[in-house]
């Protein structure tokens, strides 16, 4: 009788941790399952984000709002999450992440370089077009879209690397390209209109890399997540109580992240055109299926495969649009690719966590 009672409280309490259990893709799933999982996390994202742009789209908060919101995420919220998420990690974790990592540098790049050759040559953009349509084909929207797509999947400690990776990346390397590009640009339009001189000309140029990177570097969700990995790495040990007031703030990340995303979004309309369409078909579907072929190259297919897969496949990064804000070119554009990319996400993400399976 003893064991009969123990033996159902046993079973009550196994149903209860599967059914409280997050919604995280293993190895032991079916590909249907996998595809299942990722539309029931990816859902509720697009959820937050559609809220956002109804906000947005009915003027409940103004310029000043949305600029505090996203800077609650970017500066306080996302930089808390990403520290405790890498700091937690082991050094064999990270040295067995070091794969990851080359993956998601080679492929930025070859998107990026790729997306350089297309627009100059194909759709005969100018030079401040082309560097924003290469950063929104190579550059995924980590910072917002990661915390509740990549965290879900995966779980956060997982999501971390994949986040922190693409930050590092493309904040410290592709966006500082990106701004030597459009400064030269704007310098040569200035030089045309009232002739200003060469040599002030590279000075500008100079000036505009050391600012881009040195702004950067100042970026909490840079820096906070190579802090965490220098820590890791060294051994430091980082207290639990420290942890948990980092990740008290940390989990709004998760949920703002989506809903500001939202709030930008609604800024802008959607404009179909030839730019826009290859300028997602590079993010969305070229950039996907390359880093499937690294996946085979550098031998990911037991060490976060899906992670990078369904890194490259979320929308161009925000940045694009604020940059074409800045400097009054490629505003539609870039507005219309962040939109599109972001429900061609729908279907991407899971079509290529499906065939991750089949790794």
């Amino acid at each position: 009788m003893v064991d009969w009672v123990a033996r159902i409280f046993r079973d009550a309490a196994y149903k209860q941790k599967r059914f409280l259990k997050p919604l995280l893709i293993d190895r032991f799933m079916t590909s249907e399952d996998i595809f299942t999982t990722t539309v029931l996390v990816i859902i509720p994202a697009i959820f937050v984000l559609l809220l956002g742009y109804s906000a947005g789209r009915a003027k409940r908060f103004n310029t000043d709002q949305v600029k505090g919101i996203n800077e609650l995420v970017l500066d306080f919220a996302l930089p808390a999450s990403l520290f405790v998420g890498v700091v937690g990690m082991s050094r064999a974790r990270i040295e067995h992440s070091l794969p990851f990592f080359l993956a998601i540098l080679i492929a930025f790049f070859v998107v990026y370089l790729l997306a350089l050759i297309i627009g100059r040559f194909l759709l005969r953009l100018n030079s401040s077009s082309v560097a924003l349509f290469a950063l929104g084909s190579a550059f995924p929207s980590a910072p917002f879209f990661g915390p509740s797509i990549l965290g879900g999947l995966f779980g956060w400690a997982k999501a971390a690397i994949a986040v922190t990776s693409a930050s590092i990346v493309g904040f410290l390397i592709l966006v500082p390209i990106s701004m030597i590009l459009l400064e030269s640009a704007r310098i040569r339009q200035a030089k045309a209109t009232n002739g200003s001189g060469i040599k002030s000309s590279k000075s500008e140029v100079s000036k505009a890399i050391i600012q881009s990177l040195i702004g950067a570097g100042k970026a909490p969700y840079v820096w906070a997540p190579v802090v965490g990995l220098v820590l890791a790495l060294v051994g430091v040990p980082i207290p639990s109580l420290i942890k948990s007031m980092l990740m008290l703030i940390g989990h709004a990340a998760s949920g703002v992240a989506l809903f500001v995303a939202g709030l930008i979004l609604a800024a802008h309309r959607l404009k179909l055109g030839r730019v826009v369409l290859l300028n997602t078909v590079l993010k969305s579907l070229v950039e996907p299926l390359l880093m499937l072929a690294f996946v085979l190259v550098f031998d990911l297919r037991k060490l976060l495969a899906g992670e990078a897969l369904a890194t490259v496949a979320l929308p161009s990064v925000i940045i694009v649009t604020m940059l074409a804000g800045r400097y009054k070119v490629y505003e539609s554009e870039a507005a219309s690719n962040l939109i599109l990319t972001s429900f061609v996400m729908v279907g991407v993400v899971p079509l290529f966590q499906y065939l991750a399976h089949f790794l």
